[in-house]
């Protein structure tokens, strides 16, 4: 039982070892097109302005009716 785990462990450290290929350079993923997809605009008419909400006004209530409905 024993030799077989040390048979499986070495078995995977061996598949572990293997060479890898080198990651790409920054510079090629920088200019890669997946990259120009996912770039934003550098016009400043992309960036949405919301004016600010007042946080003190308390908020006013959608309905007229009652608070609680009757049921019939």
């Amino acid at each position: 039982m024993t030799r077989a785990l040390i048979l499986s462990g070495l078995l995977v450290v061996s598949a572990g070892c293997k060479a890898r290929v080198p990651a790409p350079s920054r510079a090629e993923l920088a200019n890669s097109e997946a990259v120009k997809v996912l770039r934003a605009d550098d016009s400043p008419y992309r960036i949405i302005y919301y004016p600010p909400e007042d946080l003190a006004r308390k908020p006013v209530a959608a309905t007229s009716g009652p608070s609680s409905p009757h049921r019939e």
